[in-house]
């Protein structure tokens, strides 16, 4: 039997496939109700947790699309004239780079 993992339909039949091996001792009546719920709680969790990645791939979108902005103002600025940070709110205060990446700027060079 092959596997198919990559669309809902094969993950769904999987699980329940070793669902079903594992309640295959247990009454009937028992392991379908306890099927059931566990079931519809890995819904859920599955459900949470797209919703949770979708949130965080938005604000990461987000974030990107702010940057973005806030670059394009900065160069359009130093073409105009000088400009302080002081000037832009949105500006993020310099900081010193961390450890990590501070490696990760030695091995892109």
């Amino acid at each position: 039997m092959t596997i198919d993992l990559q669309n809902e339909k094969g993950r769904q039949d999987y699980l329940l496939e070793k669902m079903d091996d594992l309640l295959d001792g247990m009454n009937d009546s028992y392991g379908r109700e306890l099927l059931d719920e566990l079931i519809s709680r890995l819904e859920t969790t599955i459900s949470d947790f797209n919703d949770e990645v979708k949130e965080l791939t938005d604000h990461l979108k987000d974030n990107s699309d702010k940057k973005e902005k806030l670059l394009h103002n900065i160069l359009t600025h130093e073409t105009k004239g000088s400009v302080s940070v002081e000037e832009n709110e949105d500006v993020p205060k310099a900081r010193e780079a961390s450890e990590w990446e501070k490696r990760l700027e030695s091995l892109g060079k």
